[in-house]
């Protein structure tokens, strides 16, 4: 017999789900609110007017006329009220505009916030290799997927399909798609908050290591969450990464090749020792000198970037001739356009205050004398390295570290590199002083780069980051397994050019 109660149970729970739907609406509502049309095109012109008085070199890989459409296209998409989300998305494609990997476009804070604490996320920690993606790590409660395996497709669409667009507007130098994949296969199940509809499940195919296909629905979780299953099930801590610690500096002797890690380039940034980095690099570079070592790897992956005079000091002992660092460096303007949008601290004013000539040159505010940018050139160090260099590269080696890779490029012919594409453009690098604006309407941001630096380099930009000469990218079950077979072609090579 069928209790009487069962249908006012099933009425009970109906509303139950409503109320939860209603309370998960109002508060995405919330977070990204409707904004008028006509506030919508103002950003549109306050976010123009700012890049292009503010920016150097925005139209270094598209032409003026060629923006100018693109903003008209984007009001043409302002047809109606929008949220503030919706219209992140609409103006996302700039990335590929602008081209600029420093230059970053990001939804508003309050969305932002939303999605790290509390939206329902893909619990599934990705790799890309060979223009496919699989799970590294598994976050759901689902233990038929396995490490290792390809994930197919999410809700039905291809992965790759929301991958490449994903990638596709993400910030990058010129034409560049390794820097840009690594952080969105990092970030994944967060971009996709921000450019496809929140669930609370994902159905997904994966095709597991010993070749079982399996559709399955897998349960969103928080953030908080995936952090904690990731660190309790694999001893992981998730950082994101434009705040993570860089791996420390280090240098070890084997086999008769020295192995030189170099993860930033910070003078304050010390190494697995404690020594700060010019100490560093000087012990360093005495110790080959001594030791007569002829074989050096300099390992440059994961390092984002830095200062000018730690990639002086590392350059002084790698560079055999007097050289320089920078050709040009300049501004184009010397005061922001709406400066009460932009979070512009202390030092960073007084550094664009400080350090650029007054009276522009050939419509631009030149930088003044500077270390790297001088007219006096640098010198190599008395422990010099005149051996066999090889250099790995990936697509996190960005910004400075570009720079250091394309001045080993241009002084070091005999130089090896090894690995990916570095994700810095060797020749320009637009960044230095650079500060966030939010739009005052919709609250999404972006930051804006100040600064144009171009190396001394006698070739090209050609948009793309130093390649390497021999290709390796790990893949999944390396990574799961702690090979590291970039470092292994290295060696590999050494011992072929040893038995030559």
């Amino acid at each position: 017999m069928i209790s009487k109660r069962a249908p006012l149970m099933f009425f009970i729970l109906l509303n139950l789900t409503r109320i939860n739907f209603l309370t998960a609406q109002l508060e995405i509502d919330e977070v990204a609110p409707i904004i008028e049309r006509n506030l919508l095109l103002e950003d549109l012109e306050i976010l123009k007017t700012n890049l292009e008085i503010a920016q150097p070199q925005l139209y270094q890989y598209t032409s003026k006329k060629e923006m100018d459409v693109f903003f008209e296209e984007f009001k043409n998409g302002v047809t109606d009220n929008m949220n503030s989300l919706e219209f992140f998305r609409l103006i996302a494609p700039l990335s590929n505009k602008i081209r600029n990997g420093h230059t970053i476009l990001v939804p508003s804070s309050k969305w932002e916030d939303f999605v790290v604490n509390k939206a329902g996320l893909l619990p599934l920690d990705l790799y890309f290799y060979e223009n496919e993606m699989y799970v590294l790590h598994n976050l759901s409660s689902q233990n038929d997927i396995k490490e290792g395996a390809l994930l197919k497709s999410i809700n039905g669409q291809p992965t790759m399909e929301i991958f490449n667009y994903l990638v596709h507007r993400w910030f990058k130098d010129g034409y560049n798609q390794t820097r840009p994949r690594e952080i969105v296969q990092e970030e994944f199940r967060l971009l996709y908050a921000h450019f496809f509809k929140l669930v609370k499940s994902y159905s997904v195919k994966v095709i597991n290591p010993d070749g079982a296909e399996l559709t399955i629905d897998i349960k969103a979780i928080q953030e908080p969450e995936f952090k904690r299953r990731l660190k309790q099930r694999y001893d992981k801590e998730f950082v994101p990464w434009w705040r993570r610690n860089a791996e420390p500096n280090s240098f070890e002797l084997k086999n008769g090749t020295a192995y030189l890690k170099v993860g930033l380039f910070s003078s304050g940034f010390k190494s697995d020792k404690g020594q700060r980095f010019n100490k560093f690099i000087k012990n360093t570079f005495e110790t080959i000198e001594q030791k007569n070592i002829q074989n050096l790897i300099l390992d440059l992956r994961g390092n984002q970037g830095g200062d000018v005079k730690p990639q002086l000091e590392l350059l002084r002992h790698l560079v055999k001739t007097p050289f320089h660092l920078y050709k040009d460096v300049f501004a184009i303007t010397r005061s922001l356009p709406n400066p009460e949008l932009y979070e512009f601290d202390i030092l960073s004013r007084a550094e664009f205050k400080n350090d650029f000539l007054n009276e522009k040159v050939a419509n631009r505010y030149p930088m003044k004398k500077r270390p790297g940018f001088s007219n006096e050139p640098q010198h190599p160090s008395e422990n010099l390295f005149e051996g066999n260099l090889y250099v790995l590269i990936d697509g996190w080696s960005f910004s400075a570290t570009g720079e250091v890779a394309g001045l080993i490029k241009e002084h070091r012919k005999d130089a090896v590199f090894v690995g990916e594409e570095t994700g810095g453009n060797p020749v320009t690098n637009i960044s230095g002083i650079q500060t966030f604006m939010t739009l005052p309407n919709s609250k999404n941001r972006i930051l804006i780069c100040l600064v144009n630096y171009t190396t001394h380099v006698s070739y090209e930009n050609d948009g793309y980051g130093i390649k390497p000469d021999h290709e390796i990218r790990n893949s999944v079950f390396d990574i799961l397994n702690e090979n590291d077979m970039v470092l292994k072609k290295v060696s590999q090579l050494i011992s072929e050019s040893e038995n030559k």
